[in-house]
């Protein structure tokens, strides 16, 4: 027997009444046979248990009646409307002990992410009440990771503040120069860099006189934490 004869084909009505036409001319002995017990399960009066027959039951059925003079039994004309049946895999259980484990290295596997997504914003081993080391543009004496809302609106309005007169002081200055150049010289062009030098230089000496004074209250911040710490 091929493997082409191993396939099975959905039992159609057409070959149930073939079965049974079959069947009907059969001797007792023959029913017998090996190769023909799907042909006579099929056959049988009312059984539909057999739901599939192979292309080799099929071969001996168009045999069987074409030797009992039917001429429309060849096997193209028995499979008319009928189609390979595959049958469909199941579905392997799962163990149980696997799906535990499995299950306990997808949690392991998502807490390592999360902290890796996380491990910039709480240091590591943080406690809640211990301190940052000081480091410039970080307040000291805060706990880590935790920041007041308050104190950083308050140093942006200080900043936008600083921003603000030394804006100011430089249109003052420039507007001041510019009008008292006039008694120096009459050429407007003059009169407008004589300006914009006095506001280049104001602005300059601002901003140096905020960035020292910063800097210089960050040292003296940093110089007191050895002291509150001994």
């Amino acid at each position: 027997m091929s493997a082409a004869d191993c396939l099975q084909f959905r039992v159609t009505p057409h070959i149930r009444d073939a079965c049974k036409q079959c069947l009907a001319v059969l001797s007792k002995s023959r029913q017998k046979s090996p190769d023909l017990a799907q042909i006579v399960a099929i056959g049988t009066t009312g059984s539909t248990e057999q739901t599939t027959i192979s292309l080799a039951s099929v071969k001996g059925l168009s045999q069987e009646l074409l030797k009992a003079g039917e001429s429309n039994a060849w096997v193209h004309q028995l499979l008319r409307g009928s189609k390979i049946h595959i049958e469909q895999p199941q579905p392997t259980p799962r163990n149980p002990e696997l799906v535990a484990r499995l299950d306990k290295i997808k949690r392991q596997l998502e807490e390592h992410e999360y902290q890796r997504m996380t491990v910039n914003v709480m240091p590591h081993g943080f406690k809640g009440t211990e301190l940052l080391p000081a480091v410039p543009g970080v307040r000291t004496g805060q706990a880590s990771g935790v920041i007041s809302m308050k104190q950083e609106l308050r140093d942006a309005n200080k900043t936008i503040s600083v921003i603000i007169n030394i804006i100011f002081s430089a249109l003052g200055v420039g507007f001041a120069v510019g009008y008292a150049s006039y008694t120096l010289t009459s050429e407007l062009g003059w009169r407008v860099l004589m300006a914009l030098g006095a506001a280049l230089i104001t602005i300059l000496a601002e901003t140096w006189l905020f960035v020292f004074s910063a800097s210089r209250g960050q040292k003296q911040r940093l110089q007191l934490k050895p002291r509150a710490t001994s």
